[in-house]
């Protein structure tokens, strides 16, 4: 069959598309500054003091997704590679994604599945409105079922190819014991393949500097224990993971206040790879850059799977802001860069809900499933003693007890909730046109709210690159040998995520550029 885009609406709609499931975890090496861009063509712009030079044909720096993707592609190409990985463990916060997206691969193909690339091409161009680079998107559609196949015969299997919300039907998720499960399975095959073929992964070896001759880049800086180290090689492939830990990178690319959001996944992702081409290679940047929100935490939770934030920020209830007034159709929920997007542009963010709505979680179960928690669409879902088990829900015996208990004003909140119950009663939305099956009336006590803080999974983007992966300097030139994937590359997304269109495009993403990065620099 052929799938188009709005075509593959399935009754169970599931929540995640290369999400993060833990909380902030692991050890961060000091973040980089971004610092004024070096003269291009320029020599060392920082001071640096190896004690001894390694040479390899490929470093890679950073040892997610796209770094690991790199390592492995270019040993099977011949190449000498060396992966550094400045925390103490490999894999980063791609160890918690779900899955990758792919287009017409050979999973999907033997499930009768077809999709229009050129439509997708279109499609991905329209939601960024035009803020993404058209050779990049283009080059990412046409390549990422090459590289989600590639994997796949590495030894890796699936469990299914699914969509979120309208998108395709392109995210591939990983097979485990039982059903999916998430891409550090996929990384551990494909890391011990890249260790056979002579791949050195070295951990708590930060990158410190990248070498740079006549415009060129020809290795990095990085330290092992108190010692800088220098590393010449034919390339150097950036996949540091984006700058979701770096305060100042986030309010460069975003605009926005970074201790008004909350950062899912491990620290570490500082930014390095970006601010060190900007400094020492004269690379250039793409603003805007996308950020992967989610739909917000509750107090009392540390992870974006906890019940109480499944149960409440991804389903499809009632939301107020800081004067008790509702503010946007939740049943954007399933698009949750939009979800995160909304949350953002309000100075505080609530949920209210009644002990009806977890009845009918219970009874008839949620609107978006998600799988690790054993929960889907229309099943019933038991989630009573997880959900008010959570200290940062407050209940009352009435709306107004709710209402003083989360600091809101009680004459403003009881108006928002009977004019909401009203749209429950006739079944239309008249302010936001929330869908009518997703109406459900706040009229049974006892009554609860809870706080929810802005969240966000990762960054894409920060480093301009070419459809070839190379890394673009200021003056618009590609910066000879140096090249960047994953979370440190933009150009396939405008601001925001597009799981909307293509779930799971940024782990393809990872994956596909950094496959892509190596096969042209040892072209």
């Amino acid at each position: 069959m052929n799938v188009s885009r709005r075509g593959f609406l399935s009754g169970a709609t599931v929540l995640g598309a290369g999400a993060v499931l833990g909380g902030l975890a692991g050890c961060s090496a000091p973040q980089a500054e971004l610092k004024e861009p070096a003269e291009q063509g320029g020599e060392k712009t920082a001071a640096h003091n190896p004690v001894r030079t390694e040479s390899f044909d490929i470093v890679v720096v950073g040892s997610g997704t796209a770094g690991t993707c790199a390592a492995l592609r270019a040993a099977e190409l011949g190449a000498s590679v060396l992966c550094v990985e400045k925390n103490s463990g490999l894999c980063g916060t791609s160890a918690f994604a779900e899955g990758l997206c792919g287009i017409n691969t050979r999973f999907q193909l033997e499930q009768g599945i077809s999709i229009d690339k050129f439509q997708v091409v279109k499609d991905m161009m329209d939601y960024h409105h035009y803020a993404c680079s058209g050779p990049v998107v283009r080059r990412f559609v046409e390549e990422c079922g090459r590289v989600v196949d590639w994997v796949e015969g590495q030894g890796v299997a699936y469990a299914a190819v699914e969509a979120l919300g309208e998108s395709y039907q392109v995210w591939h998720l990983p097979a485990g014991e039982g059903g999916p499960t998430n891409m550090k399975a996929v990384l551990d095959v494909l890391q011990a393949k890249a260790t056979g073929l002579g791949v050195e992964f070295r951990t708590e070896c930060p990158m410190t500097g990248i070498v740079v001759s006549d415009g060129s880049a020809t290795g990095i800086f990085a330290t092992m224990g108190e010692k800088e180290i220098q590393i010449d090689a034919k390339a150097v492939v950036l996949a540091t993971g984006g700058y979701a830990n770096s305060p100042e990178l986030f309010e460069k690319f975003t605009g926005r206040p970074y201790d008004a959001v909350h950062v899912w996944g491990m620290e570490g992702r500082d930014g390095d790879g970006i601010a060190l081409a900007s400094s020492e290679a004269a690379a250039d940047t793409h603003i805007p850059s996308a950020v992967m929100y989610h739909t917000g935490m509750l107090d009392g939770t540390s992870a974006f799977s906890d019940i109480p934030n499944y149960v409440l920020t991804m389903q499809p209830t009632l939301r107020v802001n800081e004067t008790g007034e509702r503010y946007f159709n939740e049943g954007v929920t399933s698009n949750f860069s939009a979800c995160g997007n909304v949350l953002t542009t309000q100075a505080e963010n609530y949920v209210v809900f009644d002990d009806g709505f977890i009845d009918y979680v219970e009874q008839s179960g949620p609107f978006m499933s998600m799988p690790n928690l054993g929960a889907f669409a229309g099943q019933p879902f038991e989630c009573r003693e997880g959900l008010l088990s959570c200290k940062g829900i407050v209940k009352g015996d009435s709306i107004v007890d709710v209402a003083k208990g989360l600091g809101l004003d009680p004459d403003v909140l009881e108006s928002t909730v009977e004019r909401y119950n009203g749209f429950c009663d006739s079944g239309i939305d008249e302010d936001y046109g929330k869908p009518k099956e997703q109406l459900l009336a706040i009229s049974k006590a006892p009554f609860y709210g809870a706080k929810i803080t802005p969240t966000l999974f990762t960054t894409v983007g920060g480093l301009r690159v070419d459809e070839r992966m190379r890394v673009m300097s200021t003056s618009g030139n590609p910066i000879s040998g140096l090249y960047a994937a994953g979370g440190d590359a933009a150009g396939l997304y405008g601001a925001n995520y597009d799981v909307d269109v293509c779930s799971g495009s940024q782990q393809g993403w990872a994956a596909t550029s950094g496959v892509l990065a190596v096969e042209d620099a040892l072209a």
